[in-house]
């Protein structure tokens, strides 16, 4: 799985053989914290269906080898149609800053609700405009999965599906992954802001814990949020 492009990739040299590894392969990813891509479809068998129509998509390589017999390389995009079809449902978030009244500026209560028609603002804390958000994860062992969750070192949520436009989770995915460095990733910019993971968390460490000072960082600044919005993160990991 090359997961800094959300792209599966299997060679044979049986080309009959091309949609069962692609298939395999795409069932044994991990889907979140709790189960992999199988188990979703095992739930949701519509949207198996769906994948499997898409599987018929694939694109295809062919390598000469130097015995004479031909390798052919088979790839398969998760984006857009694989991750549209298996999406978990958005729910409702809350930030982890002081939110404010869009009218007077001053703190809301925590305990009281704003009227109807009355859409509270976070408090600016941070006040550089980056052009990422970069995790560093190295060290952790992390696994990487399709739809992971950022906590502060509160266990409360940062970043998820729940912080990102649809659209754009369905053309770009949720979140990068780089094996070393994300000097070179149009999607973050050059000018992240650089955050370093303190653990990895959920059943199969594929969840992500940093300090609550970051995600203050993170949640403090409408730039920031517009960042989770269009799904300008980036996970570093590896040893």
């Amino acid at each position: 799985m090359d997961w800094a492009n959300l792209t599966i990739r299997q060679s044979t040299n049986d080309q009959s053989k091309a949609v069962e590894l692609l298939k395999t392969e795409l069932h044994e990813l991990q889907y979140d914290a709790d189960m992999n891509v199988g188990d979703f479809f095992h739930k949701h068998r519509d949207q198996e269906n769906i994948a499997s129509e898409l599987l018929r998509g694939h694109k295809m390589d062919q390598h000469y080898l130097t015995d004479g017999t031909i390798e052919y390389v088979y790839y398969l995009p998760l984006t857009p149609g694989i991750i549209a079809a298996i999406l978990p449902e958005s729910k409702p978030v809350k930030f982890v800053v002081p939110m404010l009244c869009p009218c007077c500026g001053q703190a809301w209560p925590a305990e009281k609700q704003p009227p109807e028609g009355i859409t509270l603002i976070p408090k600016e804390i941070e006040t550089t405009d980056f052009s990422g958000i970069v995790i560093d994860c190295r060290g952790l062992k992390l696994t990487p999965c399709l739809f992971p969750k950022i906590f502060n070192d509160s266990l409360n949520e940062v970043f998820s599906v729940n912080f990102a436009d649809t659209n754009y989770i369905v053309q770009h995915g949720l979140i990068t992954y780089n094996a070393d460095s994300v000097q070179s990733c149009s999607r973050i910019g050059d000018r992240p802001l650089r955050i370093t993971a303190l653990d990895v968390l959920g059943n199969k460490r594929t969840d992500i814990k940093i300090s609550s000072y970051d995600s203050q960082r993170i949640h403090g600044s409408q730039n920031n949020l517009n960042l989770l919005r269009e799904c300008r993160v980036a996970i570093i990991f590896g040893p």
